[in-house]
């Protein structure tokens, strides 16, 4: 299980989109369409929900929840260091939420400093970073998107049951249609992806609700191989026990190793809230044929949040 499962879920999104997707405060509340302290107040609340309860206040942990997510300035960043050497509860209540973090923390989190007068330096001030971005660049996200008006939101995928026109071995490809605008759009879900074994990928399904009444999906990935020759991506819903349903093939995966995924399908448009409700996990797995009944080569599994 994930350790953002326990957390509500808008706050288990907030922190996913900034942990996995290197989304800034600011960035998510521009999606959202709330404010950034609306945003900042959820992730303060998920990295409470997964601390010990030290009695800390919410001022002490509010700024050490910034820290450990990279959303502090260098000065304030420097300042946090400083509480992190001199305070002990401070420090246990950083570590403590940071090892719950990291599993699904693409790269390094910050540093807790050791306690002062260990005799270990403490570490330098940094100049004030870049604002935040995605991890994954230019591939699919739906921040960047939502910023032009007129621009199709969601590239969906090509329906995955019915039987293709191209026979057996031939790479699938995906589709592109238009699909809803941006006003209405929340997050629902953001699900934590992990590589098969033997595997470095690492990616993000984040699960969009549209207008009260539709689910819409987005999913990045990072360190994907890139395709061989004569197979495709797909993205599937399996379980419980040998279930499985595929949602469609994703565009081929280059030397950059960036994957990216909106739908759900017009096709699926209409079930999609029942599948994402009926369904224990979601894979994204490499196939050489359109006639696969489950996930072939898996690359990336996610557990689906339960209780939806």
């Amino acid at each position: 299980m994930s350790p953002l499962e326990p957390l509500a879920p808008d706050q288990r999104a907030v922190v996913a989109l900034v942990l996995q997707q290197g989304r800034s405060y600011d960035e998510i509340a521009a999606l959202l369409g709330i404010p950034a302290a609306a945003v900042r107040d959820r992730a303060h609340a998920g990295l409470a929900a997964l601390s010990p309860a030290n009695g800390l206040p919410g001022e002490i942990t509010g700024p050490l929840a910034d820290y450990l997510l990279g959303q502090q300035a260098a000065a304030d960043a420097d300042a946090t260091r400083g509480l992190l050497a001199e305070s002990a509860p401070a420090r246990a209540w950083a570590t403590s939420v940071a090892e719950r973090l990291a599993p699904v923390a693409p790269g390094a989190l910050p540093e807790i400093p050791a306690p002062a007068g260990s005799g270990e330096p403490r570490p330098a001030a940094t100049p004030d970073p870049k604002p935040a971005a995605s991890r994954l660049g230019g591939a699919l996200l739906i921040a960047g998107v939502l910023a032009a008006v007129g621009v199709v939101l969601f590239v969906v995928l090509r329906g995955g049951d019915d039987p293709g026109a191209e026979s057996a071995g031939a790479t699938p490809t995906a589709t592109a249609t238009a699909t809803p605008s941006a006003a209405g759009l929340r997050v629902a879900d953001a699900i934590a992806l992990e590589a098969a074994p033997g595997g470095d990928a690492t990616g993000t399904m984040t699960v969009y609700l549209q207008d009260e009444d539709q689910l819409l999906f987005e999913l990045v990935a990072e360190n994907v191989p890139p395709n061989a020759e004569g197979a495709a991506y797909a993205v599937w819903l399996t379980g419980p026990g040998m279930k499985a349903r595929r949602l469609g093939f994703a565009d081929a995966v280059g030397n950059d190793g960036q994957l990216g995924i909106q739908g759900p399908s017009e096709r699926d448009v209409a079930r999609f809230p029942r599948l994402y409700a009926t369904f224990e996990n979601v894979v994204v797995s490499q196939e050489s044929s359109e006639t696969a009944k489950r996930p072939s080569r898996a690359i990336l599994t996610g557990a689906l949040p339960s209780g939806r």
